[in-house]
């Protein structure tokens, strides 16, 4: 048995002060002026080559741009580590924007964030109907019928899920009828498997040894992070998959999402001539995170995970329109097929309890609050026959 990598603690970090805050948007300016200033001395360096503009073997070097751009790029890293040092060592807030524009930050660059050692990079943690952080093994060991954990997708946290009503009605719910439940926060810039390992290493680190079923439901890249998980506890050996009996996937791209196809293609346009190849930069900013949604890159290797055979799996797709349902538009981010897994050759994932749903006239975030999607996880989950009886 492969041993088991340490697993990422979940911070219990307190609410940031306005300093410490402060501290931490200097410090992703600071690093971000930095970056550009790179870029603009790759451009100088560039234009002062004169190379052919059908030269594609040129690479632009900032080092043969003048020496102030040296100077004013090192003055920005100076202050970012300086600035460091009024900041905690992650950043938490306690506002509904506030929230919601670090989720938003960590979508698009939080693979950056990370590797700067950001405040502003959000840690994986478990977070409560409040928003709180809950302590993971405490929540494992609650007495319960079964462990529900909902994660969400690109650019978004758990305020996403706990803003719906009708989220909030299913919640109530699952609690009325024993159910424990909690919400997955983390950065979702990261690559997929990256967050999917750590994912599947904290699982297994509380739920091992449990004999309570665990329940994940996620939306869009939330649904893929459960398959990427559910691979590594496989190739790790994990116990904790044995555990698991149902995986929901709303809206989730399994065969990818073209819009990031297009954009791929329209940012690899700006390496067709050496004086726009460095603005190439600007557009690979975008995390690895945005960039694994391509193909639905899940694993390290890039392969395609199965789905695990014991457990019971739902797909569930929506369509913006009728016309949509049919073609690559779909929810208005992911097809249908996609959503779906499926080809034109057919059914891409199979699993032998594998449910697939379309529903009609739902965009993509519409499915965190439509009552159509709870009552398909009512049925899924034999929940809806219960609730009757109480």
């Amino acid at each position: 048995m492969n041993k088991l990598p340490a697993p990422p603690m979940i911070e219990k970090p307190e609410s940031s002060t306005t300093a410490q805050a402060a501290g931490a948007i200097l410090h992703l300016a600071m690093r971000s002026a930095q970056e550009l200033t790179h870029l603009v001395a790759e451009m100088h360096s560039t234009i002062t080559y004169l190379p052919s503009p059908l030269n594609k073997e040129h690479q632009a070097n900032a080092r043969h741009a003048p020496f102030p751009y040296r100077i004013v790029a090192g003055s920005f890293a100076l202050i970012a580590k300086f600035s460091k040092m009024f900041t905690a060592h992650r950043t938490e807030f306690n506002q509904s924007l506030a929230i919601r524009t670090q989720a938003a930050l960590n979508g698009v660059c939080g693979d950056k964030l990370e590797s700067w050692d950001s405040p502003l990079a959000t840690p994986i943690s478990l977070r409560s109907e409040n928003g709180e952080v809950l302590d993971m093994a405490t929540w494992a060991h609650e007495p319960a019928k079964a462990h529900v954990l909902f994660l969400h997708g690109l650019c978004h946290s758990d305020l996403e899920w706990q803003q719906s009503a009708n989220h909030n009605q299913f919640y109530s719910e699952l609690a009325q009828l024993g159910y424990k439940v909690a919400w997955l926060r983390y950065n979702t810039g990261r690559a997929i498997h990256h967050n999917g390992e750590d994912f599947a290493d904290l699982l297994q680190l509380h739920f091992a040894n449990k004999g309570t079923p665990l329940i994940l439901i996620g939306h869009s890249m939330g649904g893929l992070l459960i398959r990427s998980a559910s691979h590594w506890a496989e190739v790790q050996h994990h116990t904790w998959l044995a555990r698991l009996s149902h995986a929901a996937y709303l809206g989730s791209p399994h065969m990818g999402a073209p819009w990031e196809r297009v954009g791929n293609k329209a940012n690899n346009l700006l390496n067709f001539t050496p004086y726009t190849r460095p603005l190439m930069r600007l557009g690979n900013i975008r995390s690895r995170g945005i960039k694994d949604l391509r193909y639905a890159r899940l694993t390290a290797d890039n392969i395609l995970p199965h789905l695990p055979e014991s457990v019971n799996h739902l797909l569930l797709a929506s369509a913006w329109s009728e016309k949509h349902a049919e073609n690559w538009i779909g929810d208005g981010i992911v097809p249908v097929a996609s959503a779906l897994a499926q080809d034109e050759k057919g059914d891409v994932l199979s699993a032998p309890l594998l449910k697939r749903v379309m529903l009609k006239d739902i965009n993509h975030l519409a499915l965190l609050d439509d009552e159509r999607v709870y009552q398909e996880l009512r049925t899924w989950l034999g929940i809806d026959k219960l609730l009757t009886k109480h």
